[in-house]
């Protein structure tokens, strides 16, 4: 690995910010063949070995995996001024450690999209969903967040720690909007905070770029108000005279099933508690998901993933079907037709 306190300003979080465009040159005695890269903010940057140059930084990850064109035992990095960065680890061809985080890219088409508002909602208010249907069942699993947390630099490393331990792979989706605050108890201060329009437009494009065949979205009565909104969105994404110009570019899209935490209608309850899975060495749904959280760090004195009371992780509600009420109640993916991970219509 490289040692940043030699390479520019040190902070206090172990990370250094370059005033000017900078090339590191690390070199080795052995073969480097794999890169992980760990960044403030998404940057595009140039590698080169052995001659060859590589752009990367292209996808907007914070944390990058990077596999070398020319593997070589000198290799150098060159960073464009305000690049913020927190770590560089080198490894030889074929060495990669499992605690990299090789991402890939969003999803072309999700199985299962969820929209939570904030960093850690995934696990808090979805509980299991995640490490049961990305990391056991294989689904293609797309996050999308409403809100960013850039003004809190340590909470997108968190964001990102939590999706790899409970198994999602696809880079999620981090909105423009920022965590503002609205009063959970007032629809209408979400609505003055971030504008309606603005929020539905912004879902429907989400729905169309992914076309997912499921949705899980917040309770509408006590999770920060943009449930109201994604009914909206459900209405209008099959609608190309509704928010033209993400039609134009994703197509329009008409969800079959969305699920909305703790709705009171067409209700299941997930026992998140009592599925072990072996993706995770026999560990449960939940049991992840608090695991997830955990990552979380700056966040835990204040919350905790709880199946039972009000807020209960385990229970939802089928809010939006077009294709019929649930029967068996224990799979969102029911009366999906073809519901196989990544083979779904």
């Amino acid at each position: 690995g490289l040692d940043l306190a030699d390479v520019g300003e040190q902070s206090a979080f172990d990370k250094v910010r370059f005033s000017e465009d900078t090339s590191i040159t690390l070199r080795a005695d052995e073969t480097i063949g794999e890169l992980y890269l760990i960044f403030d903010r998404p940057v595009e940057w140039q590698l080169e070995s052995a001659g060859a140059v590589q752009a990367c930084g292209q996808n907007g990850f914070i944390h990058e995996y990077v596999e070398l064109e020319q593997p070589a035992s000198a290799v150098t990095l060159r960073f464009p001024a305000e690049t913020v960065l927190c770590r560089v680890s080198a490894f030889t061809p074929g060495q990669v450690p499992d605690w990299v985080q090789q991402w890939q890219p969003p999803c072309e088409k999700a199985d299962l999209l969820v929209l939570p508002t904030h960093a850690d909602d995934e696990h808090l208010w979805f509980g299991g969903a995640l490490p049961y249907y990305a990391g056991e069942k294989g689904y293609a699993v797309q996050v999308a967040y409403m809100t960013n947390h850039w003004g809190e630099p340590y909470r997108p490393h968190e964001l990102l720690n939590g999706l790899w331990t409970v198994g999602v792979r696809n880079y999620p989706v981090i909105s423009d909007f920022p965590d503002l605050y609205a009063s959970k108890e007032s629809l209408e201060s979400a609505k003055a905070v971030y504008g309606e329009e603005t929020v539905t437009a912004w879902q429907v494009e989400q729905l169309r770029r992914f076309k997912p065949s499921v949705v899980l979205g917040h309770d509408v009565n006590g999770e920060y108000g943009h449930a109201v909104t994604l009914l909206a969105a459900l209405e209008r994404s099959g609608d190309a005279s509704q928010y033209p110009e993400s039609a134009a570019e994703y197509g329009v899209w008409q969800v079959p099933k969305c699920y909305l935490h703790l709705w009171p209608e067409n209700t299941l309850q997930m026992e998140w508690g009592e599925m072990p899975l072996a993706a995770f060495g026999g560990r449960t749904a939940l049991e992840m998901a608090a695991e997830g959280f955990a990552c979380h760090v700056s966040q835990t004195q204040w919350f905790s993933v709880k199946a039972g009371g009000k807020n209960d992780c385990r229970k939802f509600g089928l809010a939006y079907t077009n294709v019929g009420p649930d029967e068996a109640k224990n799979d969102f993916f029911e009366h999906i037709p073809g519901a196989a991970p990544g083979e779904l219509a």
